[in-house]
């Protein structure tokens, strides 16, 4: 069984560009999940909402630069 997804080129490049990097998406949200995770059952060093909610923003864009991913990549 084969699945093939077809895109017309280079109207739909941003769909193309999403789906042939899905796998580094999945893995960045897995990667948040399981820091997110550890947070929670280990402690953190925030200390306030603000200081939580941008340490997790920069987590988010470590991990997407890591898999040489950008959210730019979404149009």
């Amino acid at each position: 069984m084969q699945a093939v997804l077809k895109f017309d080129l280079p109207e739909d490049s941003g769909n193309h560009l999403i789906a042939v990097n899905a796998m580094e998406f999945a893995l960045t949200c897995w990667d948040i999940d399981q820091k997110l995770r550890g947070w929670l059952k280990y402690g953190h060093k925030f200390k306030n909402a603000d200081e939580a909610i941008e340490g997790t923003r920069n987590m988010l864009n470590d991990f997407m630069y890591s898999y040489n991913i950008n959210l730019n990549m979404i149009d």
